[in-house]
């Protein structure tokens, strides 16, 4: 879960507190993606990771969008090499600035068990989409990634 759904979810529950009658139930509890309940969305990942790893690519160029309630949603070109990110790239979307990174956002949504993963890849193990919503009853802390223009330099 990321600082900022906690924080959602933390004011959620507290305004949720404040308003409620006395005896009211706590709503209900955050359902799993089954893809991830079932371990699917782990095999998928784990076999991403091995694709990406057996190619060693090291240098590459690719562009990113995060679609959701925050600042910066906008194409960013990332460039990488020698396994970094350049430094524009870094400051621009740092948590995705490598193929990796892109790679621990999904461990993370798998490990928080998110309400609804959704993950393509590509033939080199690179996610293409990434859509997580990591609490079904929190309105606006999902989060939508789109990868395009992956080029191995």
């Amino acid at each position: 879960m990321t600082p900022r759904s906690l924080i959602t979810l933390t004011l959620a529950l507290v305004a949720t507190a404040a308003v409620a009658p006395a005896g009211a139930q706590a709503p209900p509890p955050n359902p799993v993606d089954p893809h991830i309940a079932d371990g699917s969305a782990q095999t998928a990942l784990d076999t991403a990771r091995e694709r990406w790893k057996a190619l060693s690519i090291r240098s590459y160029d690719y562009e990113v969008r995060r679609s959701c309630f925050c600042p910066g949603s906008g194409w960013v070109r990332i460039k990488v090499r020698g396994s970094s990110p350049s430094k524009g790239s870094a400051n621009a979307a740092k948590d995705l600035a490598t193929v990796p990174r892109l790679h621990r956002v999904i461990q993370r949504a798998i490990d928080g068990k998110s309400h609804e993963l959704t993950v393509k890849y590509g033939a080199r193990g690179v996610p293409t989409q990434i859509l997580v919503n990591s609490i079904q009853y929190v309105a606006d802390e999902e989060q939508y990634l789109s990868i395009r223009r992956f080029k191995r330099r």
